[in-house]
């Protein structure tokens, strides 16, 4: 029986590249992160991510409605920083509590998904 979560159900898990690399090398992958948000919007599902800069390390968060499933648009990220040769890690994905979104989702599987280069 497939039900719809509760709209703050949304889970958050980040690409965490260290040493941190210079912004000029993400275009492909924020290209890549732009297109799977726009795929996720007109299907009616919450997907996004962003690139975050620190001095220490870089990171790609996402947030989405379903961490269970293997995206082609990991695949890809994960494709293109092995490509750039950058040493990553994916965390494991969290619940994160966003007032106001509203996703019309199926019910979510156990989250289990993490890999390092």
């Amino acid at each position: 029986m497939r039900r719809r979560p509760r709209a703050s159900e949304s889970w958050a898990y980040a690409y965490q590249l260290n040493p941190p690399q210079p912004e000029p090398r993400f275009a492909k992958v924020r290209t890549l992160l732009r297109r799977a948000r726009l795929a996720a919007q007109r299907e009616g599902r919450l997907w996004t991510g962003q690139i975050v800069m620190d001095a220490h390390i870089t990171h790609i968060l996402v947030v989405t409605d379903a961490p269970d499933e293997v995206r082609p648009v990991d695949r890809a990220i994960e494709a293109e920083l092995k490509r750039l040769k950058m040493r990553f890690a994916i965390t494991e994905p969290a619940r994160v509590s966003l007032p106001g979104v509203k996703v019309a989702r199926r019910a979510l599987k156990k989250p289990a998904r993490s890999r390092a280069t």
